[in-house]
């Protein structure tokens, strides 16, 4: 067959797409369908976390005995390879639907168990309920990784995107708290499971609007410009780095006076020392917003990057999202360290030295790209002129 002068086999698909660019991070986290799986992932965790902590108690008061229990258990680890199936073989060509209908099928044996309490020491009925619990637990940070794959990103961009959604778990760890809180109220599985519920529905409420959740699009440009200005990094560094200092004095302080049998309200000193410290955190807590803020602009001002968040998603991301500023301090130093390579020099950071520090010490991970950012300035300038 000849098409535009070239011969091409009958065989050949002659529809396929143009290859997309490499996602990275900031293309990720500037996207409603990161944060609808993000948020989905979120509730599902809590809702499930929770139920799952106190049904042993829900069970033996509805007469289970510990191997009844136990069967429920084995049957969530069933459902860990029902939700790999839906993450695998589903998931990849129909995202949305392969986390919305378990979530259905959850919920609507989940309300079964409201006028039914004497369900909860069923055998045959607490396996299935197990199984469909833990295909929901299980197929949304095993579809989050496909997700993420479809746009080709970067090991670092596509470590850290996961890292960000890898949180949700870190944050259910409070849901036991709120779930025994909640079976205390009367005794019983309604509060729970209607909780559990709730987060179901919010779940599916969030990613409905989502639409197709495979990064296999073009990204969408964005470009944000602030003009670059450079700072003393060891003084970025002393103005986060006092407040945790105070803070930790402070409480220290706040023992001691404990020991002795005297409040902090008696001491007008003591109490305006406080009200000293915890004013001084909340200036660099805003400080720390403001210096987000600025040095994702300021970059994008000395050269445009895919990279790189608009300057007020990136400071909502840093104060917000658990992990999101040590997150946000890796990929600056990955972009310094690319824009370095491309003048033919070393790299501005050190990536592991970055890494270590921006979990372990923050202020200091920031004042390492300030100072690369600092040197990026100067050399950008001196090239311009």
């Amino acid at each position: 067959m000849v098409i535009n002068g070239e011969q091409v086999s009958p065989m050949a698909n002659t529809s396929a797409p143009a290859s997309n660019g490499e996602w990275t991070l900031a293309d990720f986290l500037s996207t409603y369908r990161y944060w609808a799986v993000f948020l989905s992932s979120l509730l599902i965790a809590v809702g499930g976390h929770g139920l799952s902590t106190v049904f042993p108690v829900i069970a033996q008061m509805a007469g289970s005995s510990a191997q009844t229990i136990g069967i429920f258990y084995f049957g969530s680890t069933l459902g860990w390879v029902v939700g790999a199936f839906l993450a695998f073989i589903v998931a990849g060509r129909h995202g949305r639907s392969a986390l919305i209908s378990p979530i259905l099928v959850c919920a609507v044996v989940a309300v079964a168990v409201l006028p039914a309490p004497d369900l909860w020491g069923s055998p045959s009925f607490l396996p299935f309920f197990g199984l469909v619990l833990g295909a929901v637990r299980a197929v949304f940070p095993l579809a989050s990784a496909i997700f993420l794959v479809g746009g080709r990103p970067g090991k670092i961009d596509f470590g850290c995107a996961l890292t960000l959604m890898s949180t949700t778990i870190l944050i259910s760890a409070f849901a036991p708290v709120a779930a025994s809180w909640l079976y205390e109220l009367d005794l019983g599985a309604v509060p729970v499971v209607s909780a559990f519920l709730a987060c179901l529905v919010l779940a599916v409420i969030v990613l409905v609007p989502a639409g197709n959740l495979a990064f296999d699009d073009a990204p969408r440009p964005r470009h944000k410009p602030l003009a670059p200005r450079q700072r003393s990094p060891l003084l970025v560094a002393v103005i986060l780095i006092i407040p945790p200092i105070l803070l930790l004095l402070a409480a220290v302080g706040f023992r001691l006076f404990q020991a002795n049998d005297v409040g902090v309200g008696d001491s007008p000193i003591a109490l305006l020392s406080v009200l000293l410290v915890f004013a001084i955190a909340l200036a660099a807590f805003i400080y720390l917003a403001y210096w987000v803020y600025r040095i994702h602009g300021e970059l994008a001002g000395a050269a445009p990057s895919q990279h790189l968040l608009t300057p007020l998603a990136a400071m909502l991301i840093a104060i917000l999202v658990p992990l999101g500023l040590p997150v946000l301090l890796m990929t600056l130093g990955d972009l310094l360290n690319e824009r370095a390579r491309d003048r033919g020099e070393a790299n501005a950071v050190s990536i592991a030295w970055l890494g270590i520090w921006s979990f372990i010490l923050p202020p200091v991970a920031i004042a390492m790209i300030q100072n690369a950012a600092n040197d990026s300035y100067v050399i950008g300038a001196d090239k311009a002129s």
